[in-house]
């Protein structure tokens, strides 16, 4: 899997509350390059062996996307109510674009086919908007002043008028810039060999399943 987030003039505004995983998702089984813990029978993959290498080596000069996680793993395929959950938490460095932080939760299991089900939730501080002070001009007749194209100066000067013009001042706010929590939640029956992409306007993840054909030595241990 490539998990990978949206980088660029975002302007999105999240749920200000918190969105957190459901207890039944979060487990300890941790997918990381290092200080792993998996559950009996998962293998984390060599480099070497992902095939999505180049996927990431593409999302890596990307001026709109930013890998955060290539990593992969071997399983038994089991029943869904008996494959647990497997968890990913990613933090992104403050001067980067786009969100923040991300808790993550994933798995494979075998219901009337191959499922896959992913949860991620994003999260960026919200930044407060700053108020801009926008001058109008008003008459009494309520005549709106355009900046009109003039062949020559003379004709540029307004008639004269006794009636005096009122200037307002209102206060607008900045558009909304990327901040708040985001989720992104997926449940789809996959197909060995094929690449899935689960989409989001702030976040992504692209998955593949591939089967694995044990060696001999393998092969015979479990007979």
């Amino acid at each position: 899997m490539v998990f990978f987030k949206r980088i660029g003039d975002l302007h999105f505004t999240g749920q200000q509350e918190p969105i957190t995983l459901d207890e039944t998702e979060v487990s300890e089984y941790l997918l990381a390059d290092a200080e792993n813990t998996l559950p009996e029978g998962y293998a984390l993959l060599a480099r070497n062996e992902r095939t999505l290498e180049g996927v990431y080596r593409r999302l890596r000069s990307s001026p709109e996307m930013r890998p955060m996680l290539h990593i992969g793993w071997r399983q038994e395929l089991k029943d869904k109510n008996e494959t647990p959950w497997l968890t990913f938490s990613l933090q992104d460095e403050p001067e980067q674009e786009g969100l923040e932080g991300f808790e993550g939760v994933i798995r494979l299991s075998r219901n009337k086919g191959l499922l896959l089900e992913s949860r991620t939730v994003g999260y960026k501080e919200v930044a407060e908007s700053l108020p801009l002070e926008i001058e109008t001009s008003e008459t009494s007749d309520d005549v709106e002043l355009l900046d009109l194209p003039f062949a020559t100066d003379s004709e540029q000067q307004p008639e004269e008028s006794n009636e005096k013009e009122e200037l307002m001042v209102q206060d607008i706010q900045m558009p909304d810039q990327l901040g708040g929590f985001f989720e992104m939640s997926e449940s789809i029956k996959v197909k060995l060999g094929k690449l899935y992409y689960i989409d989001h306007p702030t976040m992504g993840l692209l998955v593949k399943v591939t089967p694995y054909q044990a060696s001999l030595e393998e092969q015979e241990s479990l007979n």
